[in-house]
């Protein structure tokens, strides 16, 4: 990659983030033309070990305790709160993500924070502001539903 464009892609991203602390939403211009137009903000939550993570569970605790945990996420996917969420498979520190539409980092928290799994101690939540390209055609389904 020439130099030129290695500068201006580090630039672009510079404003990405710049925009993101200031909270606000960067655009595109003639001087940097690579920074999407459909950028929106979001709050990504971001799922990690709690307190209580290794302690030990039974096959019927550890069955119960992920249909509560998945039965929450469905429903903040059904309420448009959580637009993409899932696991991730390293089983490192952070366990999973999720990209919430939320007025505040506030609300983004409590609405994360209501998860069993947060409630139960098993996982903690950690909250980043972002801006990212707009979300709103992500359809997540489900078994028996029409898909939202």
């Amino acid at each position: 990659m020439p130099r030129f464009k290695r500068n201006a892609a580090a630039v672009a991203l510079t404003l990405l983030f710049c925009g993101a602390m200031a909270g606000q939403v960067p655009q595109p211009s003639d001087q940097f033309p690579d920074i999407p137009k459909n950028l929106k903000p979001y709050f990504i939550a971001l799922y990690v070990k709690g307190a209580k993570a290794d302690q030990p569970l039974t096959k019927e605790e550890r069955d119960a305790f992920m249909r509560q945990h998945t039965a929450y996420l469905r429903s903040q996917v059904e309420a448009g709160k959580y637009l993409l969420v899932g696991p991730l498979t390293d089983d490192g520190q952070v366990r999973g993500i999720a990209v919430i539409h939320a007025a505040s980092a506030e609300e983004a928290r409590e609405i994360a924070n209501a998860d069993p799994a947060i409630l139960s101690g098993r996982m903690a939540i950690e909250i980043h502001p972002g801006v990212l390209p707009d979300l709103g055609c992500v359809r997540v389904e489900y078994a028996g539903s029409g898909g939202k």
